[in-house]
């Protein structure tokens, strides 16, 4: 993996290229104490990696990665900062990791071997599917993902958007609805870090850009993913565009496994709990009807024992 390293702060640079050629599998190219001179030889260097300072005169390190990234978007980057407050001005980014110098060995081998894993992993799509009725579960190819959220919002913070359906959401509407209590710089603070954990946590299976944010909104991108309360609202919205596709109501049906989020205790899911149960039990009142005026009493009696199921 071909690596440069850029910084204002000629120590910092050994620093950090010291540590870097212990690495198996990587060799620094080259160092910049001109980020100016580091763009310009991008193209010559065609580098892997960069480790980027986010504190440099004339051309500061987030605004250096968003010139390199139109340059030669296949290359990765890592910030690093002697101030670990700027990690929130890195959020919006397309930077993998966030180091604070002097950067110590054991963080540099743990971000290193993650990018490798990334990378291995960069050329493979990743089935992911969530479900969000009864059970709140995610899928990453197969295998299911409960540990390591690090914090109980990180997995909210999740839920939350899946809820938006892909809309932007403003940050003051999410820190009003997961932090109603708090300060809004308090709520604020605790919404960078959340939200970077969430990316770091997709970031680990070689995810990235799952969480999209832009101008004081945040959003999901859905377009990948598979969601059984996404696909539920795709199919009351055709059903009722076209009442004669019962179809749509027997997959809506089958997709609602409980109540949404129902081993969660969030809050601001109870305003919308209740809408979907009441499109599950009209969605069966219609199919027990149809089913009966067609003299179907097999089927017309499977959908009873769905509706009685979720009067227990």
């Amino acid at each position: 993996m071909k690596v440069i390293i850029v910084d204002d702060e000629y120590y910092a640079l050994r620093n950090l290229k010291s540590k870097l050629e212990k690495m198996a599998d990587v060799e620094v190219v080259a160092m910049y104490e001109d980020p100016a001179i580091a763009l310009e030889e991008l193209g010559s260097m065609q580098p892997d990696l960069a480790f980027l300072d986010i504190e440099m005169p004339e051309i500061d390190g987030i605004t250096l990665l968003g010139m390199m990234f139109k340059k030669r978007p296949e290359m990765d980057f890592v910030f690093t900062s002697a101030h670990h407050a700027y990690v929130s001005d890195t959020l919006e980014t397309k930077a993998l990791d966030f180091l604070v110098k002097p950067v110590k060995f054991e963080q540099l081998y743990v971000t290193l071997e993650k990018i490798k894993k990334i990378r291995s992993k960069s050329s493979m799509g990743h089935n992911i599917e969530i479900t969000c009725f009864g059970d709140f579960s995610i899928f990453i190819d197969g295998k299911l993902i409960d540990d390591n959220w690090r914090t109980k919002k990180t997995e909210e913070l999740l839920a939350y958007l899946l809820c938006m359906n892909g809309k932007y959401v403003s940050r003051e509407r999410i820190i009003h609805d997961l932090w109603p209590d708090l300060e809004i710089d308090k709520g604020y603070a605790n919404l960078y870090t959340t939200q970077y954990n969430l990316k770091k946590r997709f970031n680990a299976f070689g995810i990235h850009h799952l969480i999209k944010s832009r101008l004081g909104n945040i959003w999901l991108n859905i377009e990948d993913i598979k969601v059984d309360l996404l696909e539920f609202d795709q199919f009351s919205k055709s059903y009722h565009a076209d009442k004669s596709k019962m179809e749509m109501l027997e997959q809506m049906v089958e997709l609602y496994k409980g109540m949404l989020f129902e081993n969660k205790l969030y809050s601001w899911t109870l305003s919308i709990q209740q809408p979907y149960e009441v499109k599950f039990d009209n969605a069966l009142n219609s199919l027990i009807q149809f089913h009966k005026g067609n003299g179907d009493e097999k089927k017309a009696e499977y959908y009873e024992m769905k509706k009685n199921a979720l009067k227990e």
